[in-house]
């Protein structure tokens, strides 16, 4: 039919294509009711989809809508501060993240000099042992912090009572870590001068081995005082923003289904009119 529209002309498309309309008496009226049931197939078929698909967005909003009210039972960044606080945010991870990494260079040579083992294998085994040392303390030292300092976190009201079992249990845990720790920087001090434990280096990284996690642990439980409203706010915008996309989605979805209706009744009325042009003469 679409080839033939464009070859022939409109009254011979019409009689070719139609013919049967053409014979009736009655061809005018059970014209119409073709044309009518061509526009229900045409607006229904897209109708039932388009449906289909705004039922599912609308569950998936109610879903992120629930999670978005409990979202919001927690502690958010204010509109006007959230750009400075996500610079604390980012700077203290920053720092943090650059004192682990230096604080596990250290440990790397403490693990290498207690297991000697050689060899490709071992060299992630130890990397991982550092790292895991590393993590210990600066976490131990984190919340030690957050008992000794006690301090509310960003836009709390007040903190959590003292716990004073709390604070004995880790300052007797980080006084441990510190002694045992001391003893794994003098061994890695001698497997980096080769002996001499009162060298220059050796005390250089006994020193900055217990004072590097002493002080990622403060840097980290600074962070932590707006980590979980950030992360609550981010969380928050993008549950937004998917909401309002789906619910665009939604609408035009809707404004399709008026549209095409629309057009496929103006285009179906123009046929029959032909239609009833051609067939009256």
């Amino acid at each position: 039919k679409k080839l033939t529209n464009y070859l022939l002309p409109r009254y011979a498309w019409f009689l070719i294509w139609y013919k049967q309309w053409f014979r009736n008496p009655e061809g005018i009226k059970g014209f119409a009711h073709q044309v009518m049931n061509w526009l229900m197939q045409s607006t229904l078929q897209l109708a039932d989809k388009l449906k289909r698909e705004n039922k599912k967005l609308s569950e998936q909003i109610k879903e992120k809508a629930a999670i978005l009210a409990k979202k919001y039972q927690h502690p958010v960044i204010d509109a006007d501060e959230f750009d400075d606080i996500r610079d604390i945010v980012r700077k203290l991870g920053f720092w943090v993240t650059l004192g682990i990494i230096a604080e596990s260079v250290l440990n790397y040579f403490a693990v290498t000099s207690v297991i000697t083992a050689k060899g490709w294998v071992w060299i992630p085994l130890k990397a991982v042992l550092a790292l895991a040392l590393t993590g210990l303390s600066i976490y131990l030292f984190k919340k030690w912090f957050a008992v000794i300092i006690n301090k509310p976190k960003y836009n709390q009201d007040e903190a959590k009572p003292r716990s004073w079992i709390d604070l004995v249990v880790l300052t007797l845990l980080c006084i441990a870590y510190e002694a045992g720790f001391y003893y794994l920087c003098k061994i890695r001090g001698v497997a980096l001068e080769g002996g001499h434990q009162d060298s220059i280096v050796t005390n250089f990284v006994v020193i900055t081995g217990m004072l590097l996690p002493l002080v990622a642990g403060y840097l980290a439980y600074e962070r932590s005082l707006y980590l979980s409203p950030y992360r609550n706010t981010l969380r928050i915008t993008k549950l937004e923003k998917d909401i309002a996309k789906k619910e665009n989605r939604i609408a035009t979805n809707n404004q399709q289904m008026e549209t095409h209706f629309k057009k496929q009744l103006q285009d179906r009325w123009a046929m029959l009119q032909e239609f009833k042009v051609y067939k009256e003469n």
